[in-house]
């Protein structure tokens, strides 16, 4: 009987030993998740732009199927300011019954130390670093008896704060909650924005039960600005290096990762959107990162809170995967026997094993409705039932054999009776200049998108809703701008090469705003605008750098992205690396490899040539690498800068060469 009791026991300390929750098996159950932002980590709940948490939010989040829940909150407001520095009863009741909310439904709960600003921006100052202590114990106190499934995090993005400062914050809060909670599981990060290179730069935490956390809006430009479009090779190259560096990271030291923000303004480009989600999610899964989509209720939401219902970008975060449908576009073709206008859908097939594939459409944003059912390899779809001035969005599914769902993201457009071209067939030459008022044809929602469909200067092209005034240096003027609008042009780029830009700008106000986009490498640029005195006393303002452009036709996008209004008469586009004659040069170089992952070298004709400048730039022409080039061979290490597109520029006074390079 001795014996039976204390095979018994020790049973039940082996199953308890084989229980305890790591942070491997914590990061692969919590999955995919969603941020429930905006809520409790404004100064107060309800004083933002949504309403108070509801419980209903926990069981839409279980029925679109996310597996976590991060919850920023934020402390400071509820927090004495002198010793013992005690926590609002109240709060602390409603902060736990909102993680109550998510516990009980088995979801991972992620709680943490959202915006407090006052620790990031004086933590050199004892007394508050006492506080932020006596915060982390009193939730230790409250919350450490919970269920394995909730974590903490110890401070949301800490900009303002040092390499050094957050290495010392991580370490005493994670001893804070050790004392009371051995194993809880503790997410921490590096300083800054806590993007990818803030974590790896931390100091990793001697503890068996830690998880590193990263964010990521990249690019910025696009995701957090919605600056032009993206999609182009190089736009998936930067992003795919973003997610290497962190899982190389992750395996070399063993500390499993959380990516617990990322998204894109609802106000960007839409078939640029649901790309970059689709890759966000297959990248961060196939990384076997866990995830949490930011929602905040506004720019970047997810859940409508007042109806429980979801956006696309819901059924990519949650069904997107490495075998999805991908490469997924719509194109407006006119039927050859009938010439009327029909929508074809191609698509890319990445596993030969799926089931049939099944094609819904929405129209004009309204529910989706199964329009065909194609079989497993199918990658292109003819929709003849369009009609013309209609906004068309489809997307498709199918499944593996094991019955995963796969997803694939959706396209978008609208159909108009003219295709877009350049103003009159005249294709814009660059170098030159780029007159406002020449944007493409093609209308509403193909070569612009107005605010109103009034042309409110009515000087030129007064049909269309594009806002053409008079009073410009020579002409007409771009005026009556708004944030979100967009007008493109069809340009020729005659010289590769690194380019200034100038606009000739007028406004009685200051801090207007506005971005290019160049389709040929998705290069971007931006200008601010000054107050110049008067709506037609105009200026001649430079871009905020200078961008590299491939030659070639292309489309230049021009869009709004401040509030305050400014004219525009045109754009001067000034070539700065190409300007001489290099007839006599360029065989006596070699650049090779290209591509290449590491190493550019560089061989020439030293006798003949003597020394030569050496300059790298990177898209948006800045310098990136800068030698002289003494000798007959020159080996650049560019393993550390990021994936994509560069300008090689060699130069004395022989001539010089402009060649792109692309970085593996």
């Amino acid at each position: 009987m001795k014996y039976i009791l204390t095979l018994l026991v020790l049973c039940t300390s082996m199953i308890t030993m084989t229980a305890q929750l790591t942070p491997e098996q914590a990061v692969a159950e919590m999955g995919r998740g969603i941020n429930l932002g905006n809520t409790l980590e404004p100064p107060f709940e309800n004083s933002w732009n949504n309403g108070p948490a509801q419980e209903s939010y926990f069981d839409a989040y279980v029925e679109a199927g996310f597996t976590n829940v991060r919850v920023p909150v934020r402390w400071d407001r509820h927090t004495d300011n002198t010793p013992p520095y005690a926590i609002d009863e109240s709060w602390m009741d409603r902060v736990e019954q909102v993680i109550d909310w998510g516990l009980e439904r088995d979801l991972y709960i992620t709680l943490n130390g959202h915006h407090e600003d006052w620790l990031k921006n004086g933590y050199n100052n004892a007394n508050l670093r006492d506080r932020y202590d006596a915060i982390w114990e009193q939730i230790v106190e409250r919350f450490g008896n919970k269920s394995e499934k909730l974590l903490f995090e110890i401070i949301n993005e800490p900009n303002g704060m040092t390499v050094a400062q957050v290495d010392d914050l991580n370490a005493r809060i994670l001893g804070i909650i050790r004392e009371a909670n051995p194993t809880r599981l503790v997410i921490y990060s590096g300083n800054m924005y806590s993007n990818a290179e803030q974590l790896i730069a931390a100091a990793i935490p001697e503890d068996d039960y830690i998880i590193g956390y990263y964010h990521s809006y990249d690019p910025w430009n696009f995701s957090g600005l919605s600056q032009g479009t993206w999609g182009t090779a190089n736009d998936y190259q930067q992003l795919n290096a973003r997610f290497a560096l962190v899982k190389s990271w992750s395996e070399a030291n063993g500390i499993p990762v959380h990516y617990s923000e990322f998204g894109a303004m609802r106000t960007a480009d839409y078939n640029s959107r649901m790309r970059i989600y689709a890759h966000y999610t297959e990248r961060a899964v196939a990384s076997g990162f866990a995830l949490s989509v930011w929602d905040d209720g506004g720019d970047f939401r997810m859940l409508e809170r007042g109806t429980n219902t979801w956006p696309e970008t819901k059924d990519i975060v949650v069904h997107y995967y490495e075998d999805s449908p991908t490469g997924i576009v719509s194109e407006a073709v006119l039927d050859p026997t009938t010439e009327e206008q029909q929508v074809v859908v191609t698509w890319q097939n990445r596993s030969t094993a799926d089931s049939d594939i099944i094609l819904e459409r929405s129209t004009n944003n309204g529910p989706y409705e199964t329009i065909a059912t194609v079989p497993a390899g199918t990658a292109t779809y003819t929709d003849p039932q369009v009609v013309v001035g209609t906004t068309y969005t489809y997307r498709m599914y199918t499944h593996r054999e094991d019955g995963t769902l796969l997803h694939g993201y959706p396209t978008r457009l609208s159909l108009n009776t003219t295709v877009q071209g350049p103003y009159q067939d005249n294709v814009q030459a660059i170098p030159g200049t780029v007159e406002a008022e020449y944007y493409d044809e093609g209308g509403e929602g193909v070569a612009y998108h107005d605010m109103d469909a009034i042309n409110q200067g009515g000087n030129f092209r007064a049909g269309e809703g594009v806002d053409i005034g008079g009073d410009a240096v020579g002409g007409y003027l771009l005026g009556y701008v708004e944030n979100s609008e967009w007008i493109e042009y069809t340009i020729d780029v005659q010289e590769a090469g690194v380019y200034s830009i100038e606009a000739i700008v007028a406004s009685e106000i200051p801090n207007g705003r506005f971005s290019l986009t160049f389709s040929g490498n998705n290069a971007a640029v931006s200008f601010d605008t000054p107050s110049t005195g008067g709506w037609v006393a105009f200026e001649t303002i430079s871009a905020n750098s200078n961008v590299t452009l491939q030659a070639g036709q292309q489309i230049m996008r021009l869009d709004i992205i401040g509030n305050n209004p400014f004219n525009l008469d045109h754009l001067s586009f000034t070539n700065t690396t190409s300007s001489k004659d290099l007839s006599n040069v360029e065989s006596l170089i070699a650049v090779y490899p290209n591509p290449t992952a590491d190493v550019l070298n560089i061989e020439y004709d030293y006798e003949s040539m003597g020394v030569l400048n050496v300059k790298l730039f990177d898209a948006v022409g800045k310098v990136v690498v800068h030698k002289q080039l003494e000798h007959p061979s020159l080996r650049i290490d560019i393993q550390h800068l990021v994936a994509g597109s560069y300008t090689l520029v060699l130069d004395n006074e022989h001539g010089q060469i402009v060649k792109a390079i692309s970085k593996l």
